[in-house]
């Protein structure tokens, strides 16, 4: 989750940056850019937990929500537009807000002992914080360096992808070649 969360956080960072820079919104419009972001997290934190908890498992589910996010990562390298910044806000919100809504659960499901959880729960947020912190001064160096946001946006799009695989990858750990694990 550590690469997840290091790209997390620069995508709402620079999103108003960007609109000013690139598409010529005034501040007030590009302030905007944010609010639609955490309102459709709203969506984005509530669906994926119920679906993870009615039928599919939270590692099941954060897993495509990660890889939806690095989807939209790339595509924000695309964005021409104030109604493509628009949709990509949207995207965004519901995709990154439901990979932090899961991560607490899908934590808890690798547990196997559950009086353990507690501590776990700590060590993973303690490691993550580090990523939360780091992620968008990365972000905007990368901008700064290029003058651009090219390389902040693939970076994010690699470094959502590289936080999917790991998922996958304790998937295949904690159930082996079950495909249809709840887990």
């Amino acid at each position: 989750m550590f690469p997840n969360f290091r790209a997390l956080y620069p995508a709402p960072y620079y999103i108003g940056a960007f609109a000013r820079d690139v598409l010529g919104l005034t501040f007030s419009d590009s302030d905007n850019l944010i609010i639609v972001t955490n309102g459709a997290g709203i969506v984005g934190r509530l669906i994926p937990a119920y679906l993870a908890d009615l039928k599919y498992g939270p590692l099941n589910t954060i897993v495509p929500l990660t890889l939806a996010a690095s989807v939209m990562m790339f595509c924000w390298a695309a964005v021409h537009s104030t109604a493509g910044l628009y949709v990509f806000a949207v995207l965004y919100g519901i995709f990154s807000n439901g990979v932090q809504g899961l991560w607490p659960s899908t934590l808890s499901s690798l547990t196997p002992d559950l009086s353990k959880t507690g501590v776990r729960m700590g060590m993973g947020f303690t490691i993550v914080s580090f990523a939360c912190l780091t992620g968008p001064p990365l972000g905007g160096a990368l901008i700064a360096r290029a003058d651009s946001y090219i390389g902040a946006q693939i970076w994010g799009g690699l470094a959502f992808l590289l936080g999917a695989l790991i998922l996958v990858a304790a998937r295949v750990i904690k159930t082996g070649s079950k495909m249809r694990a709840k887990v």
